[in-house]
């Protein structure tokens, strides 16, 4: 296969999406005759560029502008024949694809989806022009040779926009089980003031969408029973006010500790500071998480997770075996579940160890890639 991967999304910015984009690329670029990606020039692009295995066309603009910035490089890739295939990290790029395809351009299109974007209402207010929108967004869909949604959530939102089901194929997310891997933290946590706390942590961007004041809230009842209980915050975002002011205003400024940043390489040793990792997102469409590569990424250091049965996270957290669910936006429930974890080691352990071994079998980026390609490869 000769395959162009065209992304929104790509580092050097940071994102499920980007992560996406980036691991699969490297692997279609060790199985693919031809293989390179086409995303926007942003700061700091020419330093990610240079230590890759494969060549990245960048187009001028922003994320916005790639679905129109894009088009001359297909038209050109398919003219000179150096590729026959596209995959599009999101269904906007494929106008980019549709177009070229008319001019001499690749003429088997695939596209991914992941939740959000099949949501999204940009031009709400203007209801013309969303209706315009919401057609362009099925019409393209429809184009796909092919449509590979990350979970079952995301895999119904595409049959309601009209894709028939046999052109769906759901190919989860994955993580990387070399990478993520349980240490032993002991040291790092003693140094850290934990070493007799019982941790509790969410990694992520600080958006309300996450549903971090869900645990906030649902932390006085924790304490209640497991007093030495401590939430650690990872990330940053525009609700670092608010959540702030949530912290105070519920009075646990002792057991919530925010960390803005941390570097790369400290990321794994972070996961495995917690002994329940959570993320409690809600479930307000447009907002709502397509799957949630980090519930995964913890499993995969060996911890068990807690997620709200919210949009595509019940694919990424299986009930009471590598984690638990709770109704989303419900704090009682969330509490609860927080309590059972840090009042029982052994179950946390079994949880975590349950969820390692499904990531190393079912959600590796390995296996994301080898269903990808065959199902490429299988379709018309």
């Amino acid at each position: 296969m000769k395959l162009l991967l065209v992304t929104q999304d790509f580092p050097p910015h940071v994102g499920g999406i980007q992560t996406w984009s980036h691991e699969l690329a490297r692997r279609f670029a060790s199985s693919c005759r031809d293989f390179a990606v086409v995303a926007p020039d942003v700061p700091g692009s020419a330093e990610v560029d240079r230590e890759l295995p494969f060549t990245v066309h960048r187009v001028r603009g922003t994320s916005n502008t790639v679905p129109l910035a894009a088009v001359p490089t297909l038209i050109a890739a398919g003219r000179k024949r150096r590729f026959d295939t596209v995959l599009h990290a999101q269904w906007q790029t494929m106008v980019a694809s549709t177009t070229a395809a008319e001019f001499g351009g690749p003429q088997r299109i695939f596209a991914a989806a992941h939740g959000r974007e099949l949501l999204f209402a940009p031009l709400s207010k203007l209801r013309a022009a969303q209706r315009k929108y919401d057609r362009l967004r099925e019409r393209m869909l429809r184009r796909a040779n092919r449509v590979f949604p990350v979970s079952h959530y995301t895999a119904g939102l595409v049959e309601q926009l009209g894709v028939s089901p046999e052109r769906i194929t759901v190919v989860g997310n994955g993580t990387d089980p070399q990478r993520f891997v349980p240490m032993d933290v002991s040291a790092l946590r003693s140094e850290r003031g934990l070493a007799d706390r019982r941790v509790v942590m969410t990694v992520g961007r600080l958006d309300p969408r996450k549903g971090i004041d869900t645990v906030i809230m649902a932390l006085p009842a924790v304490i209640e029973r497991v007093p030495e209980a401590i939430y650690l915050i990872v990330g940053r975002g525009p609700d670092r006010a608010r959540l702030e002011a949530l912290v105070q205003e519920h009075g646990v400024a002792d057991h919530v500790r925010f960390e803005e940043h941390v570097p790369e390489d400290q990321l794994v040793a972070t996961f495995n500071l917690c002994d329940v990792f959570v993320t409690a997102s809600r479930h307000e469409p447009p907002n709502v998480e397509g799957f949630g590569i980090v519930f995964l990424e913890a499993n995969a250091c060996g911890k068990p997770v807690i997620g709200a049965r919210s949009g595509g996270i019940p694919d990424a957290v299986v009930e009471g075996e590598t984690g638990l669910l709770v109704e989303p936006g419900s704090p009682e429930q969330l509490a609860e579940a927080l309590c059972d974890l840090l009042g029982d080691p052994a179950r946390c352990e079994a949880l975590g160890a349950a969820g390692r071994a499904r990531v190393e079998g079912s959600f590796t980026w390995d296996v994301a890639h080898a269903r990808l390609l065959a199902s490429m490869q299988q379709s018309g």
